[in-house]
C-alpha cells in the first residue's frame, strides 16, 4: 500500500478542456519520413543549483526540483568566482565583492552530485588568470564598516581585501590604497590549476566518476578580466598573450585526460564578441578580425601546427540588459536568424574595424559556424554557459526560455545554461525535459515564425512524437493546423500539456506539482487544429503510433482540489456523502480523516508541516487520490 501511495504522486494535478475561439491560423506540417537529428541532452541545464559550501548544504526541495524537472547538466563553477579557486585550500576569491576571500568547496559540491543525482553531467572550470585565493585573514570586514557609516556600504567593486588597503570613504570604485595581492592570493601558473585533476580523477585522488565530469570551462570571461579581476590585471591582455595562455593550458589537459571537452573562449557579451579586450577587435597582416573569429583563426592553427585538438565546445555568454518584453521574446533569433535586425546592436557595428550603423544582424553562432568551416574545416559544438535577461514576468521568461532552448535544439546547440534563473522557468525546463523526444525532427513547412514557432521532437524509432508550440503574442491567441505525414495516428482526442498564465510565485515543485494544464486535442485523419492562448508554451504528445489519449473519464480521479499549493486552505469539490476524506504522508501514515457530509468543504491543512501530501477519498472499495504541497 506504501508503495502504491508513493507511486501516486506521479499522478498529473489537472486535466482542462476546451478551446479557445477567433484565432490567427498558423499551418504546420510534418513529415515523419523524414531526416531526424539528435537532440543534446545538455541543453536542459542550469547554473550553480547546488551548494559549494558545506554549511550550507542544498536543500531537499532544491534536490527534489532538479530531480523531478529532468535537468541533465549543471555548471558548478561559479562563474567570475572560479578563476581564483584554490581546489588544495577550498578557497575563492570573489571579483565583484571586494575580492573577499571565501570559502568554496568543489570537492563537497561533486561529491554531493555523484551521490544524490549521479545520472547528471557536471561542469567545473580551469584556473588561467594565474593567481589563487590563499588567506582569509586579510578580507574586508564590511559588515563594520557598514555599522560605523550610518549603514552605507562600501562600494563592493573597491579593492580592499589584503594588506595595507586604505577605502575611499567617498565612495566610488576605487580605494585609495588596494590591498596587496600577495597577502591573500598565490601565484597559481596552469601547472598548478591542473592538479585539480588528478585531484579528482587521478590513482590517489578522490575516486570521482569521470565520464561525468566531461566538460571543462576555460576560466571565464577572460575578455573582462581587467575589469572584474583588476587587482591582478590592471590592462586587458593582448590577444596573442591571452591565446598562449590557452594554448598552454588545453595542451596540459589534453596530455592529461584526453577525453576531457574543453569549452572556451567564453566571452562575455555582445561587445566582446567582436571587439576583443582592446574593444578595438584585432589586426593582423592588414586584416581585421573580430575576437570571436580570431580565437577559431588561432587554435585552428595550433591545432594543425601540433597535431592536438585544443577545443570542443565554442561557447559564449550574453547579458542583454533591459529590454521591452517583444524584444525579449526575439532574443532566440539573434543566433542563427540571418535576417532579424537586433535592436540594441553594439558590438556588431564594429564588425569590420570601424562603426558603422546599418551593421545590426547578429547571427551570431551562424557566424561562428562559418568561421570554423573557413578555418578548421569543420564545425565544432556551440554552447552557451551563461545568460541573463532581466524581466520577472513569469509568463515572458517561460516564453523566452522555450525559445532559447527550442531554437538551441533545432540548430543543434550542444549546452545551454542559463545564469539567471527567474519564475516560470523550472516550468519551461521541466516541460522540454520531461516530455520532448530524443530527436528534432525539422517542419516541412511552417508561417509566422517570429511569433508562433513549432518544434517537433521524435523517438529515434519513430515510434513517438512531440511537438512544442510556443505562441510569443503577448495578446492574441493563435490557432494552429497541424497535418503530419507518414506516421499512423489513431482518430481520436490527445493530450497537450500547456503552460499559460502563471502566477507571480513558484509554481514548479514536482513532476506532478507544477502549473502544467492538460487540454484536449482532436485529431483526425492526421490533421488537428489547435487554439493556443497568448504568451503560451504547450507539447502535443502522441506516442506509440496508435497516439497517447486523454485518461479515460472513469479512472480520473472523482474530486477536485484547488490550490495545488498552500499554506492553509485546500478546497474540495465533486465529493460523494459518506466517503471517507483522508490526508497521507509520502511514507504513507495517515495523518487526517474525517467522514465526507457534503458535495464541497474547506479543509485547514495549516497543522501540517512543509512538505509533499496526498488527498485521498475513499467509498470502501476504489480510493482516489490527489497530490498537494504545503508550504
Amino acid at each position: 500500500m506504501k508503495t502504491q501511495i508513493k507511486l501516486l504522486f506521479t499522478l498529473l494535478l489537472f486535466v482542462q478542456m476546451g478551446v479557445v475561439n477567433g484565432a490567427e491560423s498558423f499551418e504546420v506540417k510534418l513529415d515523419v519520413a523524414s531526416e531526424i537529428n539528435p537532440i543534446s541532452p545538455y541543453l536542459y541545464g542550469r547554473n550553480n543549483a547546488t551548494s559549494q559550501y558545506p554549511d550550507k548544504p542544498t536543500t531537499e526541495e532544491d534536490w527534489t526540483r532538479i530531480l523531478e524537472s529532468g535537468v541533465t547538466f549543471l555548471r558548478e563553477n561559479f562563474g567570475n568566482e572560479s578563476s581564483k579557486y584554490h581546489y588544495k585550500r577550498h578557497l575563492t576569491s570573489a571579483p565583484d565583492f571586494y575580492n573577499d576571500v571565501r570559502v568554496q568547496d568543489w570537492d563537497y559540491e561533486l561529491a554531493t552530485i555523484q551521490e544524490r543525482i549521479p545520472h547528471i553531467q557536471a561542469m567545473f572550470g580551469m584556473q588561467m588568470i594565474g593567481y589563487a585565493a590563499k588567506t582569509t585573514e586579510w578580507n574586508f570586514p564590511y559588515w563594520q564598516w557598514y555599522l560605523d557609516h550610518n549603514k552605507v556600504y562600501l562600494h563592493t567593486g573597491q579593492n580592499v581585501t589584503g594588506k595595507g588597503a586604505q577605502p575611499n570613504p567617498e565612495g566610488g570604485k576605487y580605494a585609495l590604497v588596494e590591498g596587496d595581492i600577495n597577502s591573500y592570493l598565490e601565484e597559481w601558473p596552469v601547472d598548478s590549476a591542473i592538479g585539480l585533476l588528478d585531484h579528482w580523477f587521478g590513482p590517489d585522488g578522490l575516486g570521482f566518476d569521470r565520464s561525468k565530469v566531461q566538460y571543462w570551462a576555460m576560466d571565464n570571461e577572460p575578455d573582462i578580466w581587467h575589469t572584474t579581476h583588476d587587482d591582478v590585471r590592471k590592462e586587458p591582455f593582448e590577444p596573442e598573450e591571452f591565446m598562449q595562455i590557452y594554448f598552454k593550458t588545453a595542451k596540459l589537459m589534453r596530455a592529461k585526460y584526453p577525453d576531457l571537452k574543453l569549452v572556451g573562449p567564453i566571452t562575455c557579451n555582445e561587445w566582446q564578441w567582436y571587439t576583443a579586450p582592446n574593444h578595438k577587435g584585432v589586426t593582423l597582416d592588414g586584416k581585421h578580425y573580430t575576437w570571436l573569429e580570431f580565437f577559431i583563426k588561432r587554435v585552428a592553427e595550433e591545432e594543425k601546427a601540433t597535431g592536438i585538438k585544443l577545443l570542443d565546445v565554442f561557447s559564449i555568454h550574453f547579458y542583454p540588459g533591459e529590454m521591452a518584453d517583444n524584444d525579449v521574446l526575439q532574443t532566440h533569433r539573434l543566433f542563427f536568424d540571418e535576417n532579424y535586425d537586433y535592436p540594441k546592436a553594439n558590438g556588431i557595428k564594429r564588425i569590420n574595424g570601424v562603426w558603422d550603423t546599418t551593421q545590426t544582424k547578429e547571427y551570431i553562432f551562424k557566424r561562428c559556424r562559418d568561421w570554423m568551416l573557413k578555418y578548421f574545416g569543420e564545425v565544432r559544438d556551440l554552447g552557451m554557459t551563461e545568460i541573463g535577461i532581466e524581466s520577472k514576468n513569469p509568463n515572458i521568461l517561460a516564453v523566452w526560455y522555450a525559445s532559447m532552448m527550442g531554437e538551441f535544439i533545432r540548430n543543434d546547440v550542444k549546452l545551454f545554461t542559463p545564469w539567471y534563473w527567474e519564475l516560470g522557468m523550472w516550468e519551461t525546463l521541466h516541460l522540454f525535459a520531461r516530455y520532448n523526444k530524443s530527436h528534432y525532427l525539422a517542419p516541412i513547412s511552417s508561417s509566422n515564425d517570429s511569433i508562433l514557432s513549432a518544434y517537433p521532437t521524435i523517438s529515434e524509432d519513430k515510434d513517438s512524437l512531440s511537438v512544442v508550440w510556443v505562441n510569443r503574442s503577448l495578446t492574441e491567441n493563435r490557432k494552429v493546423v497541424l497535418d503530419v505525414a507518414n506516421f499512423a495516428i489513431e482518430d481520436g482526442d490527445y493530450t497537450m500539456m500547456q503552460l499559460a498564465n502563471l502566477p507571480q510565485e513558484e509554481t514548479f515543485f514536482t513532476h506532478s506539482i507544477n502549473a502544467l494544464k492538460e487540454v484536449s486535442v482532436t485529431i483526425k485523419s492526421n490533421k488537428a487544429e489547435i487554439e493556443l492562448p497568448p504568451l503560451s508554451v504547450s507539447t502535443l504528445i502522441i506516442d506509440n503510433r496508435i497516439g497517447t489519449k486523454l485518461s479515460d473519464e472513469d479512472n480520473a480521479p472523482a474530486f477536485s482540489l484547488y490550490p495545488t499549493s498552500t499554506d492553509g486552505i485546500l478546497n474540495l469539490s465533486r465529493l460523494n456523502e459518506k466517503m471517507l476524506l483522508q490526508i497521507v504522508s509520502p511514507e504513507g501514515k495517515v495523518l487526517y480523516s474525517q467522514k465526507i457530509a457534503e458535495e464541497c468543504l474547506q479543509l485547514n491543512v495549516s497543522f501540517l508541516a512543509k512538505g509533499y501530501y496526498l488527498c485521498a477519498i475513499s467509498d470502501g472499495v476504489v480510493t482516489h487520490t490527489l497530490p498537494f504541497l504545503k508550504r
